[in-house]
């Protein structure tokens, strides 16, 4: 069985520019975002990640975190959480303390992805270095565990120092962790230490040889994994035909692309920081030849636009040849307005959510 969520970058979709944002229009953006999140409950949705970027027009959640408190007083069954939170821009105690309200807020059906991030320019920005972000990362995670599971706890690390400190108030439930991956190394971290995992932005065959050295990590650390541990995410658009989905599809995939280059391609994307050389081969298309196009992404299976027919036989083909046990449908992303999205996520909710249900 695979579970069907909606992820949401919630991009800002009008003029880039910071000097042209319209906090009306964002208001609007807000509102319909917000009904759009709670009414997929009534779909039969599982749930929800939101995602976490910054200082750009790429992202309208900074702190996404808030979305979750938000949607979960506005329902009762469907998971939340993000996807993920950069750790590089948080405090671990501080986000340990906020992801165990959001438990209770919940009533625990908090989902915690976590991640150390790849988008250099928003780094730069901060002021952190690239070069940090995995010892950051583990450090901060060892911290939050010991915070989560402990009465009191001690921690005396590169970053961070606490002892005999307590945290108020621990969880009710244990967090679920999930692990946002492209690199080979966070693959096989996150599979021996018990994490779940995230995937996308790779053909599925790549995103299958992921899977496969996930499952071997965890079984060398003595796991037996699952396709629950596994969540492929794609941006899907469903119309009632084909051309129709490209139609609308098509520009609103060509803004939000260009908005990701500039917020997250490095400018010199030969040259990695040390610990994101894998990245140099993920970000190489968005700045050689003629960049990445519409047809690029859907015949790499990475965007899934059309019927509901087509893009449930495109799903579910994908999601069997992954063995994913849940699937993040980005939905909403450029200038998609509220009744195109809404549509779309009516559609899947009703002639294809089922189909991967079976799978």
């Amino acid at each position: 069985m695979v579970k069907s969520w909606l992820f949401d970058i919630f991009n800002y979709p009008h003029d880039p520019r910071p000097e042209g944002f319209d906090p009306e229009l964002a208001q609007e953006e807000f509102d319909w975002h917000l009904e759009t999140w709670t009414g997929a409950e009534e779909l039969g949705y599982d749930g929800i990640f939101f995602s976490e970027h910054h200082f750009t027009a790429y992202n309208m959640s900074p702190s996404p975190n808030l979305l979750v408190s938000a949607v979960a007083q506005r329902t009762n069954t469907m998971h939340l959480g993000v996807m993920c939170n950069v750790t590089a821009f948080h405090h671990p105690r501080r986000l340990a303390e906020e992801t165990a309200m959001l438990d209770y807020l919940t009533h625990g059906r908090l989902e915690v992805g976590l991640g150390r991030g790849a988008d250099d320019l928003e780094f730069k920005k901060e002021g952190f270095p690239l070069e940090d972000t995995r010892a950051w990362f583990e450090e901060s995670l060892e911290l939050m565990h010991q915070a989560w599971e402990k009465p009191r706890f001690t921690h005396h690390g590169r970053f961070f120092d606490y002892q005999d400190t307590a945290l108020y108030p621990r969880p009710l439930h244990q967090p679920r962790v999930w692990i946002t991956a492209l690199s080979p190394s966070t693959v096989s971290w996150a599979a021996a230490k018990g994490y779940r995992m995230a995937i996308s932005f790779l053909p599925a065959s790549g995103l299958a040889d992921m899977r496969k050295a996930y499952d071997e990590a965890a079984r060398a650390a003595g796991r037996t994994p699952t396709a629950d541990d596994v969540a492929m995410l794609r941006n899907v658009f469903v119309a009632d035909t084909d051309e129709q989905a490209r139609e609308i599809a098509e520009p609103a995939l060509d803004h939000v692309f260009r908005l990701y280059k500039e917020a997250a391609v490095p400018e010199d994307v030969e040259h990695m920081a040390k610990g994101y050389e894998a990245y140099s081969s993920f970000f190489r298309p968005f700045v050689s030849g003629g960049g990445v196009t519409f047809e690029d992404l859907q015949a790499a299976g990475i965007v899934i636009v059309g019927s509901p027919e087509s893009v449930r036989d495109q799903l579910v083909a994908q999601t069997s040849e992954v063995g994913c046990g849940h699937l993040l449908n980005w939905f909403s992303f450029g200038a998609l307005t509220k009744e195109q999205t809404q549509r779309s996520v009516e559609l899947f909710a009703k002639e294809v959510a089922p189909a991967l249900r079976a799978v």
